[in-house]
């Protein structure tokens, strides 16, 4: 049904949004991204396939789905464009997220990918200055080379297996050939380490909402594809090449967010991290779960801490405009706060039993050396996301007040911060959902 929905709105709204308006093709969108978790609540745990097994529903593909429709739905709700086109784009984003994790067909893989990444290129843009440009074109240019990677991956595939099901197992040159170039550029979408360098300049170019829903959805969408095409198989030896993405991706994102002055950027960096954290679930064939948990996990920390940033502003956060925002808003000063202690993995926050749940994976595979630097490098993560907890709440306030979320943004607010809490004090619960 989410097929459905998601599909048949976004092209309703492509049909009728010149003549609807802004305002009611935001309220038709929120209403769609409500009824697919309505959908998605009613049929959790149902298997189903469709169009011959190139549709497929499955907790991975439920999972990812609603990852992307909170992402997609946190976006519209702190939206404050005035054009029609805006909450269309992200409907399409849904829509594609929602294929990509609900197929193993890799030529499937390659037009929902393009699906929900086209809309994003225009998005970054949105702001329409100098920041927003750099962003979108260097969105453009990478995705459009992970694109051609993708699709070059993908005849390689076919022509050592015969097949266009990402789980086919091959032998030989070709089949290593195809495999390499499909990780690298599904790599680009997670912003591993060495294909990560766009994520800072975009993140910190595109409107905070956008940034929000890149951080969270197209990251689920991203690991949804490596669950596809790598699970199935013995890793053998791409466990070692995966293994050096994790590593640089840990050592290289953290470090980096130790010299930011800008916070969208400082969580940039950190999502290329947190990327190589996740990434290590990948390794245990039983790591679906861990990693769908890690990932709502994630949303919740990241999606608070951007709701809050674009209420602060729509462009860059340096770090002065952070100082004493518990004392100027308890709401959003609470919730910064959360969303940093989540992040950091400091119990009884949902972020903590994430990060224990994806080492434990990592652990029982053999990967010990990994988990030891991934405890090391969250060690030193601790610095700069404590950093900016210190701001928030013990620094004095300067002059002015930051924009004041919107009644419904706040209501996303508190949710997310009951969320954190009560997925952290009862996490066995949300494991069982996506296990």
């Amino acid at each position: 049904m989410n097929l459905y929905i998601l599909g048949g709105a976004s092209t309703v709204l492509s049909l009728l949004g010149i003549f609807l308006g802004a305002r009611w093709v935001r309220l038709f969108a929120l209403l769609t991204v409500a009824a697919g978790l309505i959908v998605l609540a009613l049929t959790w745990g149902a298997h189903a396939s469709a169009f011959g097994g190139l549709y497929r529903v499955d907790r991975v593909s439920q999972a990812i789905t609603l990852v992307a429709l909170l992402g997609v739905g946190w976006s519209l709700l702190l939206s404050r464009s005035e054009r029609w086109e805006y909450p269309l784009l992200l409907l399409y984003t849904a829509f594609g997220i929602h294929v990509i994790a609900s197929t193993t067909n890799l030529v499937v893989l390659l037009v929902a990918l393009e699906l929900f990444s086209l809309p994003l290129y225009a998005l970054a843009t949105w702001r329409r200055d100098l920041t927003g440009y750099e962003a979108g074109l260097k969105y453009f240019l990478l995705g459009a080379l992970a694109a051609a990677i993708f699709l070059y991956g993908i005849a390689l595939h076919f022509g050592a297996t015969g097949s266009f099901d990402a789980q086919a197992a091959g032998t030989g040159p070709l089949y290593v050939a195809s495999l390499f170039l499909i990780l690298s550029a599904l790599a680009f979408k997670v912003a591993l380490v060495p294909f990560q360098w766009w994520t800072p300049d975009v993140y910190q170019g595109s409107p905070t909402e956008i940034s929000l829903t890149m951080a969270t959805a197209v990251k689920a969408a991203g690991f949804a594809a490596l669950i596809r095409v790598l699970l199935p198989a013995d890793l053998g030896g791409w466990g070692l090449g995966l293994g050096i993405l994790i590593a640089l991706s840990v050592i290289f994102g953290n470090l980096g967010a130790l010299a930011q002055k800008e916070a969208k950027r400082l969580l940039a960096y950190s999502s290329i991290a947190q990327a190589g954290y996740i990434a290590l679930a990948l390794y245990s064939p039983q790591g679906v779960p861990a990693l769908s948990f890690y990932l709502i996990a994630y949303l919740l920390a990241t999606g608070l801490a951007f709701a809050i940033l674009s209420a602060i502003s729509d462009r860059e956060v340096p770090y002065e405009r952070l100082q004493g925002l518990l004392y100027r808003d308890p709401l959003m000063g609470l919730g910064f706060a959360a969303a940093m202690l989540s992040l950091t993995g400091i119990p009884p926050l949902v972020g903590f039993w994430a990060k224990y749940l994806v080492f434990v994976q990592a652990a029982q595979a053999g990967e010990y050396g990994l988990v030891v630097l991934a405890l090391i490098t969250s060690a030193v993560s601790a610095y700069y996301y404590l950093r900016l907890l210190g701001l928030v709440v013990f620094s004095s306030p300067p002059e002015g007040a930051p924009q004041r979320l919107s009644p419904l943004a706040r209501g996303t607010v508190w949710l997310g911060l009951i969320l954190l809490l009560l997925l952290g004090i009862a996490p066995g619960i949300g494991y069982a959902l996506v296990g």
